[in-house]
This record gives structure tokens, C-alpha cells and sequence, in this order.
């Protein structure tokens, strides 16, 4: 707040409250709070950060710098008041900005199958020779049976259109 004249440590009654908001409901002042006031402790005096004030006007050589520094008052709300009821005590704390934890479920990874491999490596632009041979990979794992299956149920890869190409 603006420098107020107060000694440190000294407490002072503000009667001019223009809004109070209590369990969601808001008061607003025409133009102040009838019966409201704010009993507050002055914690220090201080100046606040230099800001530069720069003036300048094209082509006429006029420039002008100058520095201000405000001055102010630290308070601290004791009671808020209406009336002869109390709004509230103190300020209440504000929460932590500390991130929680995430759960144990959230942190585990998906597992990786063949299935997602190989969606992942069809929408890859071929660039590189090892992509082509992830791809004969990835096609051999979704290769549906042929007729020249084993007897137990596997089926056997069959042969890459490369490798029938170079054979000819």
C-alpha cells in the first residue's frame, strides 16, 4: 500500500473498504462498505524498485530521463470486520505449490506390442536402410498363416519381395 504515517509495529483501523467477499458472497461498496473495516499491523516502510522514465520526441533533440521510486507501507490483516460481527480471524494460508506425486498406475509405461510396433513403422517415411528392415520385420510379424504352416499352428515366414527379386 502506499506510505502511510505509522510507526512500525502499530496498529491501524482502515474503514474505507470499497469490497468484502464472505463465503463466496461479495459486498460491494456504493462507494464503501457501510459499518466494514479492516484492523491491520504495520510491518515496514520501504522503497519499492527504480523505474526509468524515459520522455522523447523525434527529430527535435528532446530527451529526458528520470528515475522514481515509490514509496510504500507493508501491512498485515489482523481481522476483518462488519459491523460488530467478524468476518474473519486472519488471512487464510495459501495452499502449496508443490506438485503431488503421481500415482503408482500413472507412472507405469504402456506396454509395447508388435501391433503398435508396426502401426508406428508403416507411418514412418522410408529414409533410412534400417527403417526398410524394421518394416520386413514388422510385416513378418503380421503376416497371417499361409498354407505352408507347420503342423503345430506356426506359421513360417514367408519370403521377402526382395529377396525373390534377386533370386531372378
Amino acid at each position: 500500500m502506499d506510505r502511510l504515517e505509522a510507526e512500525v509495529g502499530a496498529t491501524i483501523e482502515l474503514t474505507d473498504v470499497l469490497l468484502l467477499s464472505e463465503s463466496g458472497r461479495a459486498m460491494v461498496g456504493t462507494p464503501t462498505v457501510a459499518d466494514a473495516r479492516v484492523v491491520v499491523e504495520v510491518l515496514e516502510h520501504g522503497r519499492d524498485k527504480k523505474i526509468l522514465v524515459f520522455k522523447y520526441k523525434n527529430k527535435t533533440r528532446y530527451r529526458r530521463r528520470r528515475g522514481h521510486r515509490q514509496d510504500f507501507t507493508r501491512l498485515a490483516i489482523k481481522q476483518i470486520a462488519i459491523g460488530q460481527v467478524e468476518a474473519a480471524e486472519t488471512k487464510p494460508k495459501r495452499a502449496s505449490r508443490k506438485k503431488a506425486k503421481p500415482a503408482a498406475s500413472e507412472t507405469e509405461t504402456p506396454e509395447v506390442t508388435a501391433e503398435t510396433t508396426a502401426v508406428t513403422i508403416d507411418n514412418a517415411a522410408p529414409a533410412k536402410p534400417r527403417a526398410r528392415q524394421a518394416r520386413k520385420v514388422a510385416a513378418s510379424v503380421e503376416a497371417p498363416p499361409t498354407e505352408a504352416s507347420a503342423a503345430d499352428g506356426t506359421a513360417v515366414k514367408p519370403e521377402a519381395p526382395e529377396e525373390a527379386a534377386a533370386e531372378e
